[in-house]
């Protein structure tokens, strides 16, 4: 049996089979769910789920914080042969609904603290029949802790998956169909994963051989897909996902988990997580024993070398690895940074599967051939987006008898055979008849001296079309001419940004990627007011 023939229900139970009873399987803060308990939560809730009338396929949202909880719901959804759907706990009541009429959901699963906000949903969705609260007064204690904790016993398919719900920057959202075997394969592609394995045997022997797992940290929400999928890649392998115990970042708190619960890996968004994390250690030298932490992974925002460096320097052991992948497909490419090694900013080494297409003619570049176009990846990805076969066919296209998958983004591959992602296309901004991709600018801006952060975006002009208009925050040393210096180092001159708005704040969701419709709003805003 192939690494895409298997699905995450059996690999959690071949999981629970083979390691220790007590060992840690989640934690937050004071509370410890060892695997003996958790196998047994997981069985009880996914049959619980079952009893209730939900069927195989069967749409099951969970609307959560960073708990224990979220993870558990999850979980029982693949052993029940379920699908779980996340939302984001931002939402309002109709953004909720939305999502969940969408995608027909027969079940949602809600933290107490949003029982006001999803309470009008069952009378509005009549396909919604199960809605259980977690904690409060909620019935979700009851179905993991009373009735048969063994395994289910049933047979699985490499089909049974998850809706993957991404905002993105415009339009409604849209849900990304994954089967958990090709979800499974994308896994064993990454570049810390030193021996992947073949069969479910092979695996099985592999967790019980495995005496000192992997203790993984999920800083961003688990709502999006890298914060859960970086979980239960640990979880499949016997490992402990730690949770951070506070709802809102702080980079000491962070450090306090890591050095209390022995974490080896974090998983960040980019420099809104990296830089506060790099602040603390250099604000307190040597307050943590941090030497248990051998990986920092970081997904979807730009890390930026300045900061790789940094922490690099405070933590000489760590291996940084920059992800660069989608919700439609992960696996585009790896940066890694070691003390020994370091790929620069913006540049990748492509995955296995990564080639770059021709923009005007399709034409799929030779694996060694240097050049621009769409970054793409062959299989195994995302299946497409749940209920939509017109936008499922512009992102995933067949081209010489092979299926891409064209997420969007631009990309070269330089003679070197790095990837350089140049920028998304619906984020790339007109002016003057001239192409501009915010990325590219925003790279840019936070080299500059005393920029912290940056979001570039496209204001309406009578003249250019659009504006290219940069909101940044900044620190002490900050001074507009230097940093207009640099830039002008950096960009061509049609890529400068005309204006440039200093915010003590900048607009980002939950999981620390921009928020650029609400950034576009702010620089109109800020700009009709200096007019």
């Amino acid at each position: 049996m192939t690494a895409g023939n298997w699905n995450f229900g059996d690999l959690l139970d071949i999981a629970a089979a083979n390691v220790p009873t007590d060992r840690p399987a989640l934690v937050r803060g004071d509370r410890t769910i060892a695997w003996g308990e958790f196998d047994c939560r997981t069985n009880r809730l996914a049959r619980a789920m079952l009893a209730s009338g939900l069927k195989t396929g069967d749409r099951v949202a969970i609307l959560a914080r960073n708990i224990p909880e979220f993870i558990e719901i999850a979980c029982a959804a693949f052993k029940a042969r379920l699908t779980h759907v996340n939302i984001n706990y931002r939402y309002t009541t109709a953004e909720i609904e939305y999502v969940l009429a969408d995608c027909g959901a027969a079940a949602l699963f809600h933290q107490d603290e949003f029982a006001g906000v999803v309470e009008p949903l069952p009378a509005a969705l009549d396909h919604l029949r199960l809605v259980v609260q977690i904690g409060g007064e909620g019935s979700y204690d009851r179905m993991v802790e009373e009735g048969d904790g063994t395994p289910l016993g049933i047979a699985r398919s490499p089909e049974d998956g998850y809706l993957l719900y991404t905002g993105g920057t415009t339009g409604r959202p849209k849900g990304v169909m994954w089967a958990a075997g090709d979800a499974r394969a994308v896994q064993l592609e990454a570049p810390t994963v030193r021996n992947p394995v073949l069969t479910l045997e092979d695996h099985a022997k592999q967790v019980a051989a495995n005496i000192t797992p992997g203790r993984v940290l999920p800083a961003c929400p688990l709502m999006h897909g890298a914060g859960l999928n970086s979980s239960m890649a640990e979880l499949l392998m016997g490992g402990t996902a730690v949770l951070l115990e506070k709802d809102s970042f702080r980079a000491d708190d962070l450090w306090d988990q890591v050095e209390g619960h022995q974490v080896t890996r974090i998983l960040i968004v980019g420099d809104v997580f990296a830089r506060p994390m790099l602040q603390a250690l250099e604000a307190e030298p040597g307050r943590w024993d941090l030497s248990c932490l051998k990986v920092i992974s970081s997904a979807g925002l730009m890390w930026s070398e300045e900061v790789k460096r940094g922490l690099v320097r405070q933590l000489p052991q760590l291996t940084l690895v920059d992800i660069l992948g989608a919700s439609e497909a992960s696996g585009f490419g790896y940066a890694v940074t070691t003390a020994t090694r370091e790929t620069p900013t913006g540049y990748f080494e492509p995955g296995r599967q990564t080639v770059i297409i021709d923009v005007d003619t399709d034409r799929v570049l030779a694996d060694d051939e240097p050049g621009t176009g769409w970054l793409a990846r062959r299989p195994p990805f995302a299946q497409g987006y749940f209920g939509d076969p017109e936008k499922t066919a512009q992102t995933y296209r067949t081209i010489g008898g092979i299926t891409y998958a064209i997420p969007g983004d631009m990309a070269e591959r330089t003679v070197e055979g790095l990837i350089r992602l140049i920028g998304r296309g619906n984020l790339c901004i007109n002016t003057g008849g001239e192409k501009v991709f915010v990325e590219e600018v925003e790279e840019a801006l936070k080299r500059a001296p005393g920029i912290e952060d940056a979001i570039v975006v496209g204001v309406p002009d009578e003249t250019w079309g659009k504006a290219v208009v940069a909101l940044v925050r900044t620190g002490a040393t900050y001074d507009e001419d230097a940093a207009r210096t640099a830039l002008a180092a950096d960009l061509a001159r049609y890529k400068l940004p005309r204006r440039i708005i200093v915010l003590d704040d900048l607009p980002r969701h939950a999981s620390g990627k921009s928020d650029y419709r609400r950034a576009t709003e702010l620089a109109v805003a800020h700009l009709a007011l200096a007019a």
